[in-house]
């Protein structure tokens, strides 16, 4: 990966649209996860954005309708930017100038031909891990690890990254067949309801970071309505996996749960068999955008990637271990066994006969 540039003078330059109350400031504001504040740099005033929690739940929207619902406002200008490297699409502020692709530190990026009908977010789950916090969200993750090589833990992270990422969530009824047996000679087919509650996709093919995965796990409690001061002084990616296509993947993540679920739940009663199929009513659905520190770092000659929920520092990465290093001496000292098991079996046969 690449080193991450800076952004050019590392602050987000806004819309006019939204002043510093104090000084009637409209660059640099900034969205402090500490305290959720939008915070100017010229006066030091800051203005509070509600907390998670404080306002009325995002509502989900029923999936059906949705391009007749679909909000397309961002809520200020924005301007889309692609990287000519790893293809990364990112959405900043239109007056906002940028160095650097926030995922893999490229300076090799260019606008994009706008699209009115990219669907804003109706939901966002605010930062609430600052940047400054991420090296002990590593460092609790490293702590963890059986069998860490304790040296690891002086190294620290670099080309950090805050960026909110685009998700899909869903929400549906599903009736399912199934098939089963109490015995090879007693088949049945049967009936599974279950409510299928927050299902979530990330709605990016684009990030080639592999760990995002392993720290979505957000508290959709604390979702607040889409606000662009959330977004002030920090990137977010667009999806380019849409609303069908999201839609699709959720299906085959369903069916994995429905499959596993009627296995768990009923395995001490009867055998299950397979899935014979699923029909799914009142789907509903939130565009959201969560926020992720992308990040790396060096050990020894080795560079790894780190991926950190910006909700609940959550971290994930890999480490070296002693099993690595003790995997050789434990290879030869099983080819020694069996050296030595072989030589006394044959001792014994030969002097008992």
């Amino acid at each position: 990966m690449a080193e991450n540039t800076p952004f050019i003078g590392a602050v987000n330059v806004t819309s006019p649209d939204v002043k510093c109350p104090g000084c009637g400031a409209s660059s640099g504001l900034k969205f402090d996860p500490v305290s959720s504040k939008i915070i100017c740099p010229f006066c030091g005033q800051s203005s509070p954005l509600p907390r998670p929690g404080a306002t009325p739940a995002v509502q989900e929207l029923d999936f059906n309708s949705a391009l007749q619902r679909a909000n397309v406002d961002w809520g200020r200008a924005k301007k889309l930017i692609i990287c000519t490297n790893c293809g990364g699409e990112t959405i900043y502020d239109a007056e906002q100038i940028t160095g650097a692709c926030p995922f893999c530190g490229s300076t090799s990026v260019t606008p994009a031909a706008e699209n009115p009908q990219i669907m804003a977010p109706n939901g966002i789950i605010p930062f609430s891990v600052s940047k400054d916090m991420t090296q002990q969200c590593f460092l609790n993750f490293l702590k963890r690890k059986h069998c860490l090589v304790k040296s690891v833990l002086n190294s620290r992270l670099e080309n950090v990254v805050g960026i909110y990422l685009p998700f899909w969530t869903f929400d549906t009824y599903t009736v399912s067949s199934f098939s089963g047996e109490y015995s090879s000679s007693e088949r049945f087919t049967s009936v599974w309801n279950q409510y299928m509650d927050d299902v979530i996709i990330y709605a990016s093919n684009k990030t080639i970071h592999p760990f995002i995965s392993k720290v979505q796990n957000y508290d959709f409690t604390k979702i607040v309505p889409y606000s662009p001061e959330y977004l002030a002084g920090i990137p977010a990616e667009r999806y380019t996996i849409g609303l069908n296509e999201g839609w699709e993947r959720t299906k085959i993540q369903i069916k994995k749960t429905l499959e596993y679920d009627i296995w768990k739940k009923n395995r001490s009663k009867f055998y299950f068999n397979k899935l014979l199929g699923t029909n799914y009513y009142n789907v509903k659905f939130r565009c959201l955008l969560a926020p992720m520190y992308l990040a790396t770092y060096r050990y020894g000659r080795k560079t790894f990637q780190v991926a950190i929920n910006g909700q609940t520092g959550e971290a994930f990465c890999p480490a070296p271990t002693y099993i690595g290093r003790l995997a050789p001496l434990i290879i030869t000292m099983s080819i020694v066994f069996l050296a030595l098991t072989l030589f006394l079996i044959v001792y014994l046969y030969t002097h008992a006969s």
